[in-house]
């Protein structure tokens, strides 16, 4: 056969071809196409199911937890220095590829354990992963350990507790006396910052209204002083009383209302002057005296009397004399607990004029 009868012969068997290939596709093509699509369904199912196949995942910025700190005070220890540094790193896991996407960085646990450190100075804390069926593993960190101080953790007991006081009472007002509670504090912390602890100031400053009488109760701030006067502060200070941690202390303070009443003068001399004289005027120094008690004591009192009388038999002169103030019981407080009663005494002629 020549080679022009065979490229006829060629030529008229393609067309053949190429229609019995599109007759496969058509015929029933909607069947073949779900056909299709079921297969590729089951296959990505099995492929997700197997657990050992498995990809690469980066996740960036993750953040080292730190465990252990209550473990290594109880030991005696506690870290001053590195863990406010530390920065987040990146972390490469290897992933199954069913849980690619639903996996974070919680699931590996990045964490620094503190509790394995047994001495004080620069101590080197290796970072820890998990790895599990679900999730995988850790393959490689960007940061493999941290770099820590550690000081000696040590307890103060019986700490003195000062009050100080910003401002007065408000005129009008009077304060029987003023109390913070706890009056000691135990402290806890770094050896080099708790033992430069000398006392723990309470600032106190109080503020009132007219109807804030009785006792008051007020949380205030403290501060921690070193024997220089110097303000010591670290959050690795702890200060606590009866086991509870403190960051206020409690201020208690009596407060009473307050009113000026005068000084009772009547009757306040006894026996007569000499023969000729005559009192010319009795004045008290002062001549109001402010006392505090409750409102209605206050309401019902009008004067104050004198605890004894001034003896002015066959006086010739003046004479000033320091006589005590009678305190009723019912009242809180009186400003003054004496008074100077001033007698002036003239001849009867001197007086007449």
């Amino acid at each position: 056969m020549s080679i022009e009868a065979k490229n006829e012969k060629l030529k008229s068997i393609k067309p053949t071809l190429l229609e019995i290939a599109r007759k496969l596709l058509l015929e029933n093509w909607k069947l073949k196409l779900v056909s299709l699509l079921v297969a590729i369904t089951i296959w990505g199912a099995l492929i997700s199911e197997d657990a050992s196949l498995t990809r690469e995942k980066v996740f960036q910025d993750v953040a080292i937890s730190i465990t252990g700190t209550d473990a290594l005070q109880r030991s005696g220890l506690i870290v001053t220095q590195g863990l406010d540094e530390l920065q987040p790193i990146r972390v490469r896991v290897e992933i199954p590829q069913k849980m690619y996407d639903a996996a974070v960085p919680a699931n590996y646990s990045i964490r620094a354990d503190v509790s394995r450190i047994t001495s004080t100075g620069e101590q080197t804390v290796p970072i820890q992963s998990i790895s599990t069926n679900t999730y995988g593993s850790v393959e490689w960190m960007s940061q493999n350990e941290i770099t820590v101080v550690v000081e000696e953790y040590i307890t103060r007991r019986r700490v003195p507790v000062r009050l100080e006081m910003l401002g007065k009472i408000p005129e009008g007002y009077y304060s029987s006396g003023t109390t913070v509670d706890p009056g000691n504090v135990v402290i806890s912390g770094p050896q080099s910052l708790v033992e430069k602890i000398a006392y723990v100031s309470a600032s106190y400053n109080p503020r009132l209204v007219e109807s804030s009488t009785g006792v008051q109760y007020t949380a205030v701030p403290f501060r921690l002083i070193g024997s220089g006067g110097e303000e010591i502060i670290s959050k690795h200070i702890s200060v606590t009383s009866e086991n509870v941690v403190l960051d206020t202390l409690l201020v208690e303070q009596s407060i009473y209302p307050t009113k000026l009443v005068d000084v009772n003068l009547s009757g306040i001399t006894r026996g007569e002057v000499m023969d000729g004289y005559t009192i010319t005027s009795i004045t008290a120094d002062p001549a109001q005296i402010r006392v505090a008690g409750s409102l209605a004591d206050l309401n019902a009192m009008k004067m104050l009397d004198l605890a004894t009388t001034i003896d002015v038999t066959n006086l010739t002169e003046s004479i000033i004399r320091a006589v005590r103030v009678d305190k009723p019981n019912n009242l809180v407080n009186i400003s003054d607990s004496a008074v100077y009663v001033s007698i002036e005494v003239s001849p009867m002629e001197q007086a007449a004029e």
